[in-house]
This record gives structure tokens, C-alpha cells and sequence, in this order.
């Protein structure tokens, strides 16, 4: 038989053991997040006329692995036929590479027919992680040129409130919009895009960021610009951040 005073002292640091616990599981448990999207940039068709790139990850909520590939025309900003290619595997138990080569399957006839083939430049990448880069506002060097005579580019991304009707049914979040610009150093800006509406497949929309700026050059072409875009939306468990192109082609 356990002594009464032993008892006691074994309950007590039971005890304090617990609310250790408890308080160590408190304060390094992760924050609570919605579903961050990846992205992957497949290139550029030789003659510019095509850029594709896919996105991928986890749902919050259902843990299902989806792929989406977006292939789109430069020359007028809109998904070429088919695209987006998308393939949600519903199988918590199944991995992203799973559905990333499913859905390379279901894109493949289209990106051999339009020759995705060529890389382009990577000008800037501003992941959601780096907090000293200016999300809304990006300048480059659009030409491997000696850097006393840089080809200097600014991109600026602003958000539009925009009314959302379904939207507002379930937040009290105002959806947004945005307007995208480009603009040389020695010239005005030109609109890349300009929302007046929100698309149903940004779900609602609370703030954006621009995520990376590609270039590619072909050999007796018009040089094609593509921006992707990160669109923070409601999400089941906190934002989701998806990605859209903006692409436009420039003599």
C-alpha cells in the first residue's frame, strides 16, 4: 500500500506534468491556416503565343490532393479550349504527385499541340512567406542587359472593392477585385487587367498579391509578359490563396 503522503506528491506532479503539456501544446501548435496552393511554371510556347502553369496542393477541410494546369493565349489573356485541366483525387490517403500526374495526363495533348516547351525568364518571385517585399508593387530588369542600362519595368497591382451579393450571405469580409499595371521607366502605364466583376472561380476574394513576373523573348516576336497572381479567398479553415496568369504581349 502507497503511503498517503507519496499518493499525494504522485498526483501533484501528474498534475503539473498535464498543464505542462497543455500549455506546451498551446503555444506550439501551428496558427490555424487555409489551403496555400503551390505553383509550378510549365513555359512558354517558341512562339509566345501560349504560357502554361499549374497549381497544386491540399483542400483545407476534406485533405484531398488537387492539380489544376492552366494554359492560356498571350495574345488575348483567355484559357485556350480545355484549360483548366483539373483533377481532385477524393482519397485523403492520396499524395499531390498523384494528382499533379493525372493531371499532366489530362493537359498533355494540349501542351504538345501548343509546344509548351520554353522556360522564360523568371524576373521576381515574392512568396507569401517574405515579409519585405512590397506585394502590390514589383520592379524589374526585363532584359539581360549590363547594369548601368537596366530596361526597367514597374508592376503594380491595386485592389478594387467590389460587391459580392453571394458572397456577403456567409462574411462580413468585402470581396475584392484588382487592376494590374505595367509601366517602363521612360513611358505611361498600361492596364493589364482591370476587374469590373469578380468570376465565380475566385470563390470571394479578400486581397491579392503579386506572386511572380516571367518574360520570354522570341526570336522575331512580340516579348510576352505573364504575372501570376495570388488571390487570398474564404476558405473553409482560414484563406485559401489560389493563382490566376495575366499575360500580354508587347512589340
Amino acid at each position: 500500500m502507497i503511503p498517503a503522503t507519496i499518493r499525494s506528491a504522485i498526483t501533484y506532479t501528474a498534475t503539473v506534468l498535464a498543464l505542462t503539456f497543455t500549455l506546451l501544446h498551446m503555444f506550439t501548435r501551428p496558427a490555424i491556416a487555409g489551403d496555400f496552393a503551390e505553383r509550378h511554371i510549365l513555359g512558354f510556347s517558341p512562339d509566345g503565343g501560349t504560357f502554361a502553369f499549374e497549381q497544386f496542393g491540399i483542400q483545407d477541410g476534406s485533405g484531398f490532393p488537387y492539380t489544376d494546369i492552366f494554359v492560356v493565349d498571350t495574345s488575348t489573356d483567355q484559357w485556350v479550349t480545355g484549360s483548366p485541366f483539373r483533377v481532385l483525387m477524393r482519397d485523403e490517403r492520396a499524395e499531390v504527385k498523384w494528382a499533379r500526374r493525372e493531371a499532366l495526363t489530362k493537359a498533355g495533348n494540349t501542351l504538345r499541340q501548343r509546344l509548351i516547351s520554353k522556360p522564360g525568364r523568371l524576373l521576381a518571385s515574392n512568396p507569401p512567406e517574405e515579409l519585405s517585399a512590397n506585394p502590390h508593387k514589383v520592379v524589374v530588369n526585363t532584359r539581360r542587359v549590363v547594369p548601368s542600362a537596366p530596361e526597367r519595368w514597374t508592376f503594380a497591382l491595386q485592389e478594387i472593392p467590389i460587391e459580392n451579393k453571394e458572397c456577403a450571405a456567409y462574411t462580413s469580409t468585402p470581396s475584392k477585385g484588382f487592376r494590374l499595371t505595367a509601366q517602363p521607366e521612360n513611358g505611361a502605364p498600361v492596364t493589364l487587367h482591370a476587374d469590373s466583376t469578380i468570376p465565380k472561380s475566385r470563390g470571394c476574394p479578400l486581397r491579392y498579391a503579386i506572386s511572380d513576373v516571367a518574360a520570354y523573348e522570341p526570336e522575331g516576336g512580340n516579348r510576352v509578359i505573364a504575372v501570376l497572381v495570388s488571390v487570398y479567398s474564404h476558405g473553409f479553415e482560414g484563406p485559401d490563396r489560389r493563382f490566376l496568369a495575366v499575360t500580354k504581349q508587347f512589340k
